[in-house]
């Protein structure tokens, strides 16, 4: 009886082992990830906590930038940001 569950426990851990190694190869090589990964579209490129629950973020999509507010129950974007605006105070300050 006792060798009968020795091999049922290492046949069971080999499974979980196994299930969990699929997972991380699945995770890894997904399609999404890969993809958001190779060309680098979206990029956070600031984040700022209002709150334990509440966030602004200024989100990289491509060559246009977004302010983006998050809680727990829903994604809210406020404004697209200009990039000129941007590089013209960037210039102001540097003179």
């Amino acid at each position: 009886m006792g060798h009968y569950l020795a091999q049922f426990s290492i046949y069971t851990m080999a499974m979980i082992g196994l299930i969990f190694f699929a997972l991380f190869i699945y995770k890894k090589f997904s399609i999404t990830t890969m993809s958001l990964k190779r060309k680098g579209i979206l990029n956070v490129e600031d984040a700022l906590g209002l709150s334990p629950r509440k966030t602004l973020y200024i989100i990289k999509a491509g060559d246009e930038k977004f302010l983006i507010a998050a809680d727990l129950d829903r994604t809210t974007l406020i404004s697209k940001l200009d990039l000129k605006d941007n590089e013209n105070k960037e210039e102001l300050t540097k003179e």
